[in-house]
């Protein structure tokens, strides 16, 4: 397998996009609607301050996809980047796709002036857990906490 290729996005890639992203619902119990979906992806691909959407290629195929939101903290002096989402397909993981895709939200969000990357990441989730553990990330004693404004969602 080559070297994989970290590119951003563009709206022409949502319609490949949707269903590797059903997939990664489904398999993290995340409630699917995909019209929501599509707008909050035209959202962030219309407005650069919102974060970036990355795809994941190698080999010439889409590999996974990657999303850094950001935000503001005053607990982190300023900007900050929320890794919203990575995902890696099954028949491309192994041989440390995950850990290169860190590193690449890591230097994107070094080259935006943010000081600091936060990940959520499932309870039940031992494999990814290690993964960001081995890659410097730490655990804080809180719990994330979330309250839906549109009763609808």
């Amino acid at each position: 397998m080559s070297e994989p290729r970290f590119r951003p996005a563009a709206h022409a890639d949502i319609d490949i996009l949707v269903p590797i992203v059903r997939e990664f619902y489904a398999d993290e119990g995340i409630p699917w609607d995909e019209a929501m979906l599509r707008d909050a992806l035209d959202a962030l691909l219309s407005d650069p301050g919102n974060g970036r959407l990355l795809l994941i290629e190698r080999d010439g195929a889409l590999a996974g996809y990657i999303v850094v939101g950001f935000c503001f903290s005053l607990e982190f002096g300023g900007r900050y980047g929320l890794l919203d989402e990575l995902y890696v397909l099954p028949s491309q993981r192994g041989g440390g796709l995950g850990k290169l895709a860190l590193a690449e939200v890591e230097a994107l969000c070094q080259r935006e002036g943010l000081r600091a990357v936060r990940l959520e990441v499932s309870d039940d989730n031992e494999h990814a857990h290690g993964i960001y553990q081995r890659s410097g990330y730490d655990a804080h004693p809180r719990r994330l906490m979330t309250r839906w404004l549109d009763e609808s969602a």
